[in-house]
Formats: structure tokens, C-alpha cells, sequence
């Protein structure tokens, strides 16, 4: 079991991360982009996590995979599928805005596609 010492170290790691992730976020290529979202959602699947006294394991069975799979998208090393992660919502009565409300506090956009510098579909007035 963790002391309160741990957990308060690992959640000031944590947003230290996300605010690093966060800073770094505007003029990325699509592909960088795409790279700091699951990132961004890994970070806050373990913060949540933290949050909520689970383990990795436990977390493993509510999404019927192995932990391993869960430190990949905690680490951002994989992205969660979003049946995944609404499935996660539901086991642990979350929000799915909550993944996505500091995102969109700091006016941070999700271009994957490309779309922001596309001009060629915008309609001209």
C-alpha cells in the first residue's frame, strides 16, 4: 500500500507531466498531435486511477485486459480504444468530460486530421 507521502509525490509528478504535455502542445505536425492526445489521456487515466485507490490489476479486470495493457496507455505507449475508456467511465462513475475539461480550459484543439491549417475546405464569406 502506498503512503500518503507516495501518492502525493506521484500526483505532483503527474501534473508536472500533463502540464508538460499541455505547454508543448501548439505548432506540433498532425502526427505529434495525435502522439501528445493519447499522452495527455494516458496521464489522466492514471491520475484518475491514483484517485481512486485502484491498482493497475484492478483496473486491468474493469477493462478485461492485462495490466501490461494498462501501463501502455497510461504511458501513453498505446492509445485506449474509447469503448475502453467509457467503460472505464462507468466501472468508476466518471465523467468522460473529465478526460477532456483541462484540454479544453487552456483552449488546446485536437487536429489529427490536419484540419486547422486545411484551408481549402473552409467556405470564404
Amino acid at each position: 500500500m502506498l503512503s500518503n507521502v507516495s501518492v502525493v509525490r506521484n500526483l505532483t509528478a503527474l501534473r508536472q507531466q500533463m502540464r508538460i504535455v499541455l505547454d508543448t502542445w501548439d505548432n506540433v505536425s498532425a502526427n505529434d498531435n495525435r502522439d501528445k492526445f493519447i499522452k495527455y489521456i494516458g496521464l489522466r487515466l492514471r491520475l484518475r486511477r491514483i484517485y481512486l485507490c485502484l491498482t493497475q490489476t484492478k483496473k486491468a479486470k474493469m477493462l478485461d485486459c492485462t495490466f501490461q495493457q494498462v501501463q501502455k496507455y497510461e504511458g501513453g505507449k498505446n492509445a485506449i480504444s474509447l469503448d475502453k475508456l467509457l467503460t472505464f467511465c462507468e466501472a468508476t462513475d466518471t465523467d468522460l468530460d473529465w478526460f477532456l475539461r483541462p484540454m479544453s480550459k487552456l483552449g488546446k484543439k485536437l487536429y489529427i486530421n490536419g484540419r486547422a491549417n486545411d484551408t481549402s475546405n473552409q467556405k470564404s464569406r
